[in-house]
This record gives structure tokens, sequence and C-alpha cells, in this order.
């Protein structure tokens, strides 16, 4: 599980025919597997793993950003998740968040519509996703800050 970690990407919620609302986990080396529970379990198995509160996370980082939604949360010096959209969902009980690693992301562009982007990631894997570039590109310098601010409590 360690490794897994230390070496995630993405962290990608998908449907899968017959299978339903999954996870698909990428790694920075472009290897990637589906997990069949949801994004939030995945998400609070790798929290568990760190010792990390995530509701504390997001509230002390929000508080530092001035947000509530959407906060990068960091785990470590180096690992820390930027959340975005990442699918139109089904049911409306089902996740759209996905996570991706800030130090895996390459490159952000435009999508194909103003409110759609592409991360194109260190691997050269592209992922779209569904808020607009200058919200990625936004949510990549808040990950910078969240990281600064995590560094200097972990001195």
């Amino acid at each position: 599980m360690e490794s897994f970690i230390r070496e995630l990407a993405v962290l990608a919620p998908v449907y899968v025919e017959g299978g339903g609302d999954m996870t698909r986990v990428e790694l920075t080396d472009g290897e990637g597997w589906l997990d069949p529970r949801p994004v939030p379990a995945v998400l609070k198995g790798i929290a568990r793993y760190y010792g990390v509160d995530l509701t504390a996370v997001r509230e002390r980082y929000g508080d530092i950003l001035g947000k509530r939604l959407h906060v990068p949360l960091p785990f470590s010096p180096r690992l820390v998740l930027i959340p975005l959209k990442m699918r139109t969902p089904r049911v409306a009980k089902d996740g759209t968040t996905g996570y991706v690693a800030a130090h895996s992301i390459a490159q952000i562009q435009g999508g194909p519509s103003p409110t759609s982007c592409r991360v194109r990631m260190a691997g050269g894997k592209t992922w779209t996703c569904l808020q607009s570039a200058d919200f990625a590109e936004q949510q990549v310098r808040h990950a910078k800050i969240v990281q600064t601010f995590y560094q200097e409590r972990m001195r």
C-alpha cells in the first residue's frame, strides 16, 4: 500500500458496466487499476494511512485559502491532492470529484468547452476535467500554498 500511495497521480470517479461507481487509480508511471470503492472511500483510506483527519485538514487549509469547497488536501510534504470535477453524475448521490496529485501535473490546457480543461500528467496521460482551465490553474496555485503551509507546520 505504501508504494501505491507514494506514486499516486490520480483518483478518478468512473462508472463501470456491471460494477457501478468505482475509482480509477493511476500512478505516476502510468500504471492504473480500478478500485471497487467510490473515490471518497479510497480517499478516506489514504487519510487513514497518513493519520490525517480530512475534516480538520479541509477546515485548516480552507481558512488559509479563504474557501470551503475544493480545498487541496496535503498528506505529506510531497503529496497534495487537488480536487477537480471529473465526470457528470448519472445519479444525484454519485460523486463527481476526482483528485490529482499536484506534483504529477505537467500542463493544463483549455478543453472543448469553456467549462472543461485537459490536465496532462508528467507521465504523458491526459485527463479531462469539467472545470475551466483557469479554475484548474488556480487549484494548482492553491495546492502550492497549502504545501508551503504544510511544510512549515511540519518543521
